[in-house]
């Protein structure tokens, strides 16, 4: 068994799967970036055939998913031995185009995470594998039972930007999305993982539900709904 699944998954997987058997009472979140074949090697981007691999894997061991809003509310609970949450940060096209037709196959849901400048200012003048998604992409995948959740308006690093730089930041992504999905955005990701206790709170005094970091292990229990760490998964 554990041939296989190291054959199958990535050894950050393997390991994250094998920590939660352990360790059951551990929310597990996954971290996805890039869904794709055009850069091969690089770090964010896991081939599209791994990550098929990947999702059948899960499904053929029961796992179900839910969103990152789901899990925010679901943080207290005891048992999540057979849950698993899937995010995708950066908001690029391969995310729709690779990533959720594969979830779709099981039933899988996951939470895009975007850059609403990224996303406002279109397909020009990125290569066509670079795109970032579409409005009608996000308001499809939403459709579908996809969460969209928030990554800052330029992907700041926020710990290092000035606090009304930050408020900026963490505001108007939330409202640009809202305003582009017709629809309310619940949760937020920092970008590059990078925060502080500052930039917490601004998070939470915005309207968030909660926010994820790149920090990673399993989520206990009574765990800081905006604090809540991911497992990488990557090439």
């Amino acid at each position: 068994m554990k041939q296989l699944l190291r054959s199958t998954l990535s050894d950050l997987t393997y390991r994250a799967m094998q920590l939660s058997r352990k360790n059951p009472r551990g929310l597990r979140i996954l971290m996805y970036h890039r869904v794709t074949d055009a850069h091969p090697g690089k770090r964010l981007c896991v081939p599209v055939a791994r990550f098929a691999e990947q999702m059948r894997w899960l499904h053929e061991h029961g796992y179900r998913t839910i969103t990152f809003a789901q899990a925010v509310r679901a943080a207290s609970n005891t048992d999540h031995s057979k849950l698993v949450v899937l995010t995708f940060d950066d908001g690029y096209e391969d995310n729709f185009i690779h990533a959720a037709h594969i979830m779709q196959r099981y039933g899988f849901v996951g939470t895009f995470f975007v850059p609403s400048a990224f996303i406002a200012a279109g397909p020009n003048g990125h290569p066509a594998e670079d795109r970032p998604m579409t409005w009608q992409q996000l308001k499809e995948l939403a459709a579908r039972g996809h969460e969209i959740g928030a990554h800052s308006v330029s992907h700041a690093k926020l710990s290092r930007i000035p606090q009304d730089h930050v408020v900026y930041e963490v505001r108007r992504c939330k409202e640009d999305l809202e305003t582009g999905l017709e629809q309310p955005v619940h949760t937020f990701c920092y970008p590059s993982g990078d925060y502080n206790r500052r930039v917490r709170n601004i998070v939470q005094a915005n309207g968030y539900a909660g926010a994820c970091t790149v920090e990673p292990g399993a989520n206990r229990p009574g765990a800081d709904p905006f604090v809540l760490t991911r497992t990488e998964i990557s090439a």
